[in-house]
């Protein structure tokens, strides 16, 4: 009876060991959740429906779940921290602050390949940072280049993770930090003050020509149009002279006494028009013309 009792025990101890067992093959994936199954070390399925799954208990099975798409980050630095430090194309010295935002796109890539994924990604962002920096100047780094510097990192980074077959997926690349280091910063500020006071003056300058060339040039233009006015009067005055002299000279030529007297009276008319004449109340009734400065007495 006893020996019974025992066995009976012993068994049911057994059974239970081993729905234990093959029970802590059972798991389950949330929504977006992927498992990698390994039978001793490869690859035989990869689980990619949420709820409750199974796989054989260890050592036969082992499930490794990943969230494929939550996106991670991972922050770009050198070893001391604080950002990368590299020179522009114009030889400047920058410190950026940079992080790549990432998602897993191949599940056997991602935990096979590689052992230290954001290592890997963090490597390979701070070269491509370095390239893609000596490639740009540092006014365009700092102000419109660095949308276009974000878009080709996420391209070069991407096409380095894929040659070595991580198997993650790049969403973007972003630029917290962009500024010289310390140490330069002072310098680096002096340089770009002097830019922007040139690039004011240049714009000073250039607004003076703008209005004062059109000025200019409505003067030059009224000044032409008086020239060509005061040229067509004094050119139709001679042109009315000549005229004139035309028509004395053929009245001579008909009638050269007639002409001749007519012109000196005309004259004497214009020369006694400027005169006064002054007549003397007294029995001698003299006549005064006063011309110019001169009295002329006629008669006693």
């Amino acid at each position: 009876m006893k020996g019974n009792k025992l066995g009976k025990a012993l068994a049911g101890i057994v059974i239970l060991v081993l729905l234990g067992y093959f029970a802590s093959g059972i798991y389950s994936l949330r929504s977006g959740q992927h498992a990698l199954i390994l039978r001793f070390g490869k690859v035989v399925d990869e689980v990619t429906a949420s709820g409750i799954n199974y796989h054989l208990p260890a050592p036969f099975e082992k499930a490794f779940k990943v969230h494929v798409r939550q996106v991670q980050k991972v922050q770009i630095q050198q070893q001391r921290g604080g950002g990368v430090e590299g020179f522009t194309g114009d030889e400047n010295l920058l410190l950026i602050r940079a992080a790549v935002n990432y998602d897993v796109k191949n599940l056997t890539h991602y935990l096979l390949n590689v052992e230290e994924a954001k290592s890997v990604i963090e490597s390979a962002g701070r070269m491509c940072l370095s390239a893609e920096l000596t490639k740009m100047k540092v006014d365009d780094v700092m102000t419109v280049g660095k949308s276009v510097m974000r878009l080709v990192l996420k391209e070069r980074i991407q096409e380095t993770l894929d040659s070595l077959k991580l198997g993650v997926r790049v969403i973007s690349v972003e630029l917290t930090d962009i500024a010289p280091p310390k140490n330069v910063s002072m310098a680096f500020k002096a340089v770009s003050d002097a830019r922007e006071k040139k690039q004011r003056i240049i714009k000073e300058s250039e607004g003076y020509a703008n209005s004062t060339i059109p000025k200019a040039r409505g003067e030059a233009i009224s000044i032409v149009y008086q020239a060509a006015a005061y040229a067509s009067e004094t050119l139709n005055l001679a042109q009315a002279r000549v005229e004139a002299f035309k028509a004395l000279k053929k009245e001579y030529a008909n009638n050269p006494d007639i002409t001749a007297k007519q012109r000196y009276l005309e004259t004497l008319q214009r020369i006694y028009q400027k005169c006064k004449v002054m007549i003397d109340g007294s029995p001698s009734q003299s006549t005064y013309y006063i011309g110019k400065g001169e009295i002329i007495r006629k008669g006693d």
